[in-house]
């Protein structure tokens, strides 16, 4: 019951915490023993997507689903610390934050900043084809955020 008010809370704030402008849709994300796997298709043209360009300092990669301690405990992973200090020195690096649904797709959101002032935030969904839809906010500063992904702030 516990894990479930804490789960509640941090996706509470993830919600609230944006100020982008974004309408994409979100899937509740799984561990990965639960529902439908993720098929190979699927797992190939996320790796795909969210491939690091060449120039960029690779924050790495973050599992939302993974459980404790990630769910709670934001900031002990390395990458979240990461990408928000590229972006405030205007280091060109991009980190990625994903989980998977019920159905076998992945959700994800890709931080990429490319200058001072120039982040993008590509929030996206790979479905159990393949197919792969995506949308893109630009931001001009990434806020933080304890419990959450980094807010995009659009002005």
């Amino acid at each position: 019951m516990i894990v479930l008010i804490v789960l509640a809370v941090v996706l509470a704030s993830c919600a609230g915490s944006s100020s982008t402008s974004s309408t994409a849709t979100t899937y509740p994300l799984v561990e990965d023993e639960t529902g439908t796997p993720v098929p190979d298709v699927t797992r190939q043209a996320d790796e795909e997507f969210r491939a690091v360009p060449d120039g960029y300092a690779d924050c790495g990669s973050t599992n939302l689903a993974s459980g404790w301690p990630t769910t709670t405990a934001f900031f002990t992973d390395p990458g979240a610390t990461c990408i928000i200090e590229a972006a405030t020195a205007g280091e060109p690096s991009q980190q990625v934050f994903y989980g998977r649904d019920a159905d076998g797709g992945i959700q994800g959101w890709i931080y990429r900043v490319q200058g001072p002032g120039d982040i993008t935030l590509i929030e996206y969904y790979v479905d159990v084809d393949g197919e792969i839809t995506s949308e893109d906010t630009a931001c001009v500063r990434l806020g933080s955020s304890f419990s959450g992904l980094p807010p995009c702030e659009t002005s």
